[in-house]
């Protein structure tokens, strides 16, 4: 299981995010960097500059003078302690010598002498710290920031600079240089998530243009099949995604005029072959022999009968130039009519709430067909009609002995009889039921069986299906 989207907006969206967002952490890193050397240059200045003009003024000053000054300069972040000679002070860490040489330089610069001045960053105990001069408590976290990147938080860490004065006293500075708290990135987060909040939402609108016309695409695709007659796509979107939409509709009618094209070639062909068997029914009739005449003719009966409906099955598609409103009330109520006065008993239950736009007389070969089927296998035949918005639904059930469920696909298969359940002498082709659903699929629907329910009554119910909003969900 992958906890990737499953859809492509989804997806281009988690990348558009993810990408912001590693985008905004690697800025606020590369800010957050830069303005913490910056910042740290110009303070470590002003530090070294402090411990240098201390200095100074200590070694002008008599030794009765220099307490009281010194007592003046202390602070908490900044403190001085005089010394007879050089103070021991733990070692910091091998990470901050290449800040200490340039801190040593830079106070010597501003000392203008050659006075012996040292310099160590370490952390201060409490026994070593001056009476007034206070260190910050530190988490691990801004410890090793600071061990390893000491630009960033120097306050830390505490600077121990000794500085031998011109008399042999030992000028002991301890300073804190300021630093800003780890604490400040917090309110960098509503701004970060601010900014991925608008960029998500223009980015939704932007990959939603583009995905909304590929899934009009997948849907028209998907109609292809089941609506060869379909309206070709709007070309609307990107540049590439109209090219995509534009070769899928050449591509559309080039299918349709395949099929038709093929239809009428095997119509052609079937039509053509009425012509030989007309020659051999006449040749038939001059055989001597009755019982061997009888049998060749009824050879050729069924060979007409087959080529008749197959003829039948290729002309189904595409007969009618384009398709108009069809009241399909009338149109099955015409072909009850017609039923029954052949004698057989035809009924019709519900009416349709508007005309269908279809090929009216496909449709009415398609109906006739289920009536047919219906009437073959059954004493009579029942007609319902069911409409809503979605679709027009028409069944056709009979009192036949139905058919196994395992074959109730496969009866659409061309010239495919179920022999046990079905009498082979009742003049049927294996044709029927697929001339059909070809034709309801041509319309964009398609035909479902089933068995009619025991406690109703044995039969089968063969159900038409003819969408309504089919134009419109591709659309």
């Amino acid at each position: 299981m992958t906890l990737l989207p499953r859809s492509l907006f989804g997806r281009t969206l988690l990348v558009l995010a993810a990408g912001l967002l590693l985008t905004e952490v690697a800025t606020q890193a590369v800010n957050f960097f830069d303005r913490g050397s910056g910042v740290y240059r110009l303070a470590a200045q002003q530090t070294a500059l402090r411990i240098a003009q201390a200095a100074r003024i200590l070694n002008r000053l008599s030794a009765e003078q220099r307490p009281q000054v010194i007592e003046e300069m202390n602070g908490p972040t900044f403190s001085v302690v005089l010394s007879s000679g050089p103070v021991h002070v733990g070692k910091g860490f091998v990470e901050h010598d290449r800040y200490e040489r340039p801190l040593a330089e830079l106070i010597k610069l501003y000392l203008r002498s050659e006075w012996s001045t040292s310099v160590q960053i370490t952390s201060l105990g409490r026994e070593s710290r001056p009476g007034n001069y206070e260190a910050i408590d530190s988490s691990p976290l801004e410890q090793w920031i600071a061990r390893h990147f000491y630009f960033i938080l120097p306050g830390t860490y505490s600077i121990v600079s000794q500085i031998g004065l011109e008399d042999g006293t030992m000028a002991v500075f301890y300073a804190r240089i300021p630093q800003e708290p780890l604490s400040r990135l917090e309110s960098l987060l509503p701004r970060l998530l601010l900014a991925l909040a608008i960029f998500m939402l223009i980015g939704a609108v932007a990959v939603r243009a583009i995905t909304r016309s590929l899934e009009r695409l997948a849907r028209a695709a998907d109609q292809v099949a089941v609506d060869p007659e379909g309206s070709p796509l709007p070309e609307h979107g990107p540049s590439e995604v109209r090219s995509v939409i534009n070769a899928f509709n050449r591509m559309r009618l080039d299918l349709r005029s395949y099929v038709l094209e093929r239809a009428r070639m095997l119509g052609a062909i079937s039509h053509d072959l009425q012509t030989p068997i007309t020659r051999l029914r006449l040749r038939a009739e001059m055989i001597q022999d009755a019982h061997v005449r009888a049998k060749f003719l009824r050879d050729l009966d069924e060979m007409e009968a087959m080529t008749g409906s197959t003829l039948e099955f290729f002309k189904s598609l595409g007969n009618d130039t384009q398709r108009r409103p069809l009241d399909v009330g009338a149109l099955v109520g015409s072909l009850c009519e017609d039923w029954s006065e052949t004698g057989r008993e035809v009924i019709l239950q519900g009416v349709p709430r508007s005309p269908y736009n279809s090929h009216p007389r496909a449709l009415r070969r398609c109906l006739d067909n289920l009536v047919e089927n219906a009437l073959r296998y059954g004493n009579r035949a029942q007609i319902g009609i069911e409409d809503d918005d979605a679709s027009l639904r028409i069944s056709v059930r009979d009192d036949g002995p139905g058919i196994p469920e395992q074959e109730l696909e496969r009866v659409f298969e061309p010239f495919f009889r179920l022999e046990e359940s079905r009498n082979r002498d009742s003049g049927g082709t294996g044709l029927g039921l697929s001339i059909a659903r070809n034709i309801a699929r041509w319309h964009g629907g398609d035909i479902h069986l089933r068995n009619a329910p025991q406690s109703e009554g044995r039969g089968l119910i063969a159900q038409l299906v003819l969408p309504r909003s089919a134009a419109r969900a591709v659309r």
